[in-house]
């Protein structure tokens, strides 16, 4: 069996990306494959989410407040710091490049360098792209996309398009993805959708809509409430709650937004949880608002929870798993009159959401350990 190498921002932190790299390397472990895992950063004690013990963690800069770390925060500060020591390597549009520096760049392409794994497997498009330059070349060299290529700026495209050309495989979430990075990058490309490995709670319902992710612009939860608030004498009268969990750079945006249209009473940010699950399985209606949505955990997550999802079109993630008035229902993409409507109708109890539920059920079905793991095998051993 061949050993894995995955190489990752931040295992240590919440995120979609961190939750399906945590489930694939778990199976993988599980059936027998060597795994390691790179983490670029640390700021915690131990993974987010839980990993095999078999898995070898390395990180690279741990920020955990300890003296035996102040070298790695001292030195990351200064070259931040410092306009010479900017990084030089990683692309320049990469999402999070203020996080980096020259000092942190320079122990990534070492650990790339050194990898002595049969595949390394990289998990984002700065990280694909160092890859295809510096992996050694006895290993075999696989990027992972987690997002659209189309959601990626158009200076970003075109740096993606020359580099990728040096990778072995390349794999996508979605096949809509596939097709179009096929359009421009002529290697091995793969679809392995995110797993769903979850026991499915018996919660009693209540009257929740529940949304998680990552608070960011390109999440969409300013989209959410202004539909909520377009409904909220609704919501008032039915009895009807959202609860938004996660953490990020908006959520002063957001707690302004909740603020100015006066629904404290309706809207509550809740922070990241590690019992999203039980959330959903108590919430009637889930709803994911994103901009650009690459997959889309959370849709498979409600689903398995009996929880009714709500979703904007026009993203390839949503619509590779929602089948509108089937499994789930498909809005018009960033159309918040038309999010509104959907929501006041569903709270008003209009649709019959039994069939949807079950239908979800079954989609669910299909995202399973095994089935992935078989998908993800045959992409190694082509």
């Amino acid at each position: 069996m061949k050993s894995i190498t995955f190489f990752m921002h931040n295992i240590y932190a919440m995120g979609g990306t961190v939750k399906s790299i945590s489930q694939i390397a778990n199976v993988l472990a599980e059936k027998g494959h060597h795994v390691e895992i790179i983490s670029v950063f640390k700021g915690d004690t131990s993974p987010y989410f839980d990993i095999n013990p078999s898995i070898k963690v390395k990180p690279l800069v741990n920020y955990q407040l300890h003296p035996f770390n102040f070298k790695d925060i001292l030195f990351n500060r200064i070259t931040k710091w410092t306009s010479l020591s900017k990084p030089k390597y990683i692309s320049q549009h990469e999402p999070g490049l203020n996080q980096f520096s020259h000092y942190i760049e320079k122990k990534m392409i070492k650990a790339i360098k050194h990898v002595n794994t049969d595949v390394l497997i990289g998990t984002r498009a700065s990280f694909n792209i160092l890859i295809a330059q510096h992996a050694p070349m006895k290993c075999e060299k696989i990027g992972m996309e987690h997002m659209n290529f189309d959601a990626h700026p158009e200076a970003y495209q075109q740096e993606i398009i020359n580099a990728y050309k040096n990778l072995d495989k390349l794999t996508t979430l979605t096949e809509t993805d596939k097709v179009k990075y096929q359009d421009y990058i002529h290697i091995p490309t793969f679809v392995i959708p995110n797993i769903i490995n979850e026991t499915r709670l018996q919660e009693q319902k209540v009257k929740n809509i529940s949304a998680a992710g990552r608070l960011e612009y390109e999440k969409g939860f300013d989209l959410l409430i202004d539909s909520i608030n377009l409904i909220q004498e609704n919501m008032r009268q039915f009895g009807y709650q959202v609860h938004i969990y996660g953490d990020g750079k908006e959520r002063d945006n957001l707690s302004k937004l909740i603020r100015k249209n006066n629904l404290e009473d309706i809207v509550f940010l809740q922070g990241a949880t590690h019992q999203l699950n039980e959330k959903l399985a108590k919430s009637e209606l889930t709803v994911i608002p994103s901009r650009n949505e690459g997959f889309g955990m959370v849709i498979l997550e409600a689903m398995n929870q009996g929880s009714v999802v709500v979703s904007f079109d026009g993203n390839a993630g949503p619509e590779s798993i929602i089948q509108n008035n089937v499994n789930g229902y498909l809005i018009e993409h960033g159309n918040v009159d038309a999010l509104a409507n959907k929501l006041r109708r569903l709270i008003n109890q209009e649709f019959k959401d039994q069939v949807i539920i079950e239908n979800g059920y079954q989609t669910v079905e299909t995202y399973g350990p095994n089935a992935i793991y078989l998908s993800f095998r045959h992409m190694l051993d082509t």
